[in-house]
């Protein structure tokens, strides 16, 4: 009985959600209240999520503090990538020089508003394959639960799926499994379909779906890949912008939910071993004129800044290595040397393009709808492809990654446990090399002879640290791409497969013609080098820098992503991520938001233990679900 109750009891607080509307309660400084049950540092993706889920039966006060503003220009609403590289609404940091592109730079951009990324993103809106996640518990030791199967039920909790219209799914070949998806109607973040999808875009689909061996699961969110269509970040109703903001800010109307903007998170306060708070001053404020304020935290600090900016406070605050910290003058709490490093994300090139010398006939489809909802939303069909080329050429760079030792072609000076870590993920990514159910690359097709191909799981490690001279400047930002010669070899079979493509019986009555890169670029190593020149290490999808794998292997939070060394202190964004799922990061970072609330509400019952006692309850949580 006390068990039932108990469990009630956590459903209740799991699934309540407001009945008034309105907004919470944004503060200025001078109504800051001294302490609060729940400080979290950034108001993005993460952030607004765990600040929503965690006031919303109104026992808990919550303050959540972010950098940027509550933005209300109709602009962000109205879809697509939101005047890239604004930076009144994103962090634009330069990386250093890549030596693996030519000594390029590359610029790393996230969001810097009320809802961070989810507001400016590109809108495309899907997870990745079931394998991808198997990842992390597998790298997460015995008892880890983070895998498809502990992450799919928070996958369906956040998210609500609305099908596309009967006639584009007809017209479109677009099929979906709702078992995949949750529907619950007060969930108030979207992934759905414009009214309009334009006619060319079928060509393109019949031509992919006719290629030889070309997977098509019923619904690529169901746990494999192939050809599929995929929903964006969109209300049905409205058709406009559906983000952290509008889903778990916007609406709601609670006095225990605080919302401090304008704010820069300077440190954490800790008493003893235990976070206890956080200091901020006004964004732009100086330093020496403008004392920074403290904010007393009861239960519980959560930092939920980003994969950029969380290492950087917690190396500010004396978490990190002991080597970059010295450097920087500031004095070791804990010597965690995986803070920082571990750093992942998509990579991209451009202007990989054809033309016709007979164009390809615009197919007959139902002509309801309004084309600009098509156009702002950025939807399409994708396809995520494990590596497609020959079974010798797979081979080959599959024994070439296997032989490589885990060290080699990391950083100079990595520490053990991180090279540890690596060791580990490169181990996992061994097992699925080869696998059919893995995405390595991913299409978007759009309905023109134009592609922007995505690599997906790259194996070099960069890093983000704190700048030694300059401590409070923005981090320093190292890709390493290509830094790993598996990286490069897989991105050029992605030209290869492209070309493959475009060059086959489907077009061929057409004459396709390539413009770039051009017949001219013909070998592996031609093809290698114009990839070094265009190569983007960075789709903004930055993960990895807080990694929840164990201590000894690098790793910097926990299984229920508490940060190691300390008490009261967690971390909720990207960089718990441990690898990169092959998909746009959103949706996941929703998933691993609402997972990790329940984490929290465990301890709030008085159930929070190291792998049982948390496994048995989320359990018995998920079965009432």
């Amino acid at each position: 009985m006390k068990t039932l109750t108990l469990l009630l009891s956590i459903l209740a607080l799991a699934n309540a959600y407001p009945s008034s509307h309105g907004f919470a309660t944004i503060i200025q400084r001078d109504q800051l209240k001294k302490e609060y049950d729940y400080v979290i540092a950034g108001g993005g993706t993460s952030g607004l999520t765990v600040g929503d889920r965690l006031s919303e039966d109104g026992k808990y006060s919550v303050l959540v503090i972010e950098y940027g503003i509550l933005d209300n220009n109709p602009d962000i609403l109205s879809g697509g990538v939101n005047k890239a590289m604004d930076p009144s609404r994103e962090f634009v940091i330069s990386s250093v020089p890549q030596p693996h592109l030519n000594n390029r730079t590359v610029e790393v951009v996230v969001g810097k508003l009320v809802g961070g990324s989810s507001g400016v993103n590109g809108l495309q809106f899907f997870r990745g394959m079931k394998e991808e996640y198997d990842l992390w518990a597998e790298i997460g030791g015995k008892g880890s639960d983070w895998d498809w199967n502990g992450l799919l039920p928070y996958f369906k909790k956040g998210i609500h799926f609305v099908p596309p219209y009967d006639y584009l799914a007809q017209d479109f070949n677009i099929s979906w499994d709702l078992s995949a998806w949750g529907q619950d109607k007060d969930t108030r973040i979207f992934a759905g379909y414009p009214n309009y999808l334009y006619p060319e875009l079928k060509t393109y689909y019949d031509a992919m779906a006719a290629y030889p061996g070309m997977p098509i699961p019923k619904d690529g969110n169901a746990g494999t890949g192939g050809l599929y269509y995929y929903p964006t970040q969109m209300d049905p109703k409205t058709y406009t912008r559906s983000y952290a903001r509008t889903g778990h800010w916007d609406g709601i109307s609670r006095s225990n939910y605080h919302l401090l903007t304008s704010s820069q998170v300077t440190k954490i306060v800790f008493n003893g071993n235990r976070a206890t708070g956080l200091t901020f001053r006004p964004v732009n404020s100086s330093s020496t004129t403008t004392p920074p304020t403290t904010v007393t935290a009861r239960k519980e600090v959560i930092l939920a800044l980003g994969t950029i900016h969380t290492p950087q406070i917690l190396e500010l605050s004396g978490i990190g290595s002991k080597s970059i910290l010295s450097a920087a003058g500031i004095k070791t709490k804990v010597d965690l040397p995986g803070v920082g490093e571990n750093f992942q994300d998509h990579g991209f090139f451009y202007n990989i393009s054809w033309a016709f010398a007979t164009p390809p006939p615009i197919p007959a489809v139902n002509s309801s709808g309004d084309p600009a909802s098509a156009l702002s939303f950025n939807c399409g069909a994708v396809v995520g492809l494990p590596i497609f080329t020959t079974a010798k050429k797979t081979e080959d760079l599959y024994r070439s990654f296997k032989a490589q030792s885990p060290s080699r072609y990391l950083a100079p000076g990595t520490h053990p446990d991180v090279v540890a870590g690596f060791a580990a993920q490169k181990h996992a990514f061994e097992k699925i090399f080869r696998s059919e159910n893995t995405a390595w690359m991913w299409i978007v097709l759009l309905g023109v002879p134009f592609f922007n191909p995505v690599m997906q799981h790259p194996m070099s490690r960069g890093s983000i640290h704190i700048n030694t001279t300059t401590p409070t400047a923005e981090p320093v930002v190292d890709y390493r791409a290509f830094s790993n010669p598996v990286d490069i070899a897989v991105t050029v079979e992605i030209v290869k497969f492209l070309r493959r493509y475009m060059t086959s019986e489907f077009w061929a009555a057409y004459g396709p013609i390539e413009f770039s890169p051009g017949a001219q670029i013909e070998s592996d190593e031609q093809i290698a080098a114009w990839l070094r020149g265009i190569y983007v290490p960075s789709v903004y999808h930055p993960v990895g820098t807080c990694a929840k794998m164990p201590r000894h292997l690098g790793g910097v939070v926990d299984e229920e992503l508490l940060v190691y060394g300390v008490e009261g202190l967690s971390v909720v964004d990207a960089s718990v991520m441990p690898v990169i799922p092959g998909a746009p990061t959103t949706m996941t970072v929703y998933a691993v938001a609402e997972k990790v609330c329940l984490c929290v509400i465990c301890f709030l019952w008085g159930r929070k233990g190291k792998g049982g006692a948390f496994m048995e309850i989320e359990d018995e949580v998920q079965s009432r679900n």
